[in-house]
């Protein structure tokens, strides 16, 4: 059997566990760590690499899809309103569609083309809107 995720993440950041990984293990134990990377938009290895302390990725960008995902955190999108945190991570990822109703703004606006920067932004600036 397993170790709980719980367990798991204690182990691996000892008594110093933030509290979004406490509730990004318990999420995980609660439904399964498939289920939770979905929900935040990353694959369950990711959540695995996190849990153990082992995450070379940007672990604040995690961080905050925890919070939006799971402990309620919301932002205010300049295209979309209010929104979580973690659809606010996600939206970001996305690629320029321009066939898309309403993409075309959304992803300049994450990007600053056109307009101020959105706040919530965690785009590396780019010399090119392309």
């Amino acid at each position: 059997m397993n170790a709980a995720a719980i367990d798991r993440a204690r182990a691996a950041w000892g008594e110093s566990i933030p509290a979004w990984i406490e509730t990004l293990a318990r999420e995980a134990d609660r439904t399964s760590q498939s289920k939770v990377a979905q929900a935040l938009g990353y694959s369950a290895s990711a959540v695995s690499q996190v849990l153990a302390g082992k995450y070379k990725g940007d672990l604040r960008a995690v961080e905050q899809a925890v919070l939006g995902a799971f402990a309620g955190l919301v932002v205010e999108c300049p295209i979309l309103g209010e929104i979580s945190r973690a659809r606010c991570i996600t939206e970001q990822r996305q690629p320029l569609r321009a066939t898309q109703p309403g993409r075309p703004a959304l992803w300049r606006a994450c990007r600053g083309i056109g307009r101020p920067r959105c706040p919530h932004s965690r785009i590396e600036e780019e010399n090119d809107a392309s």
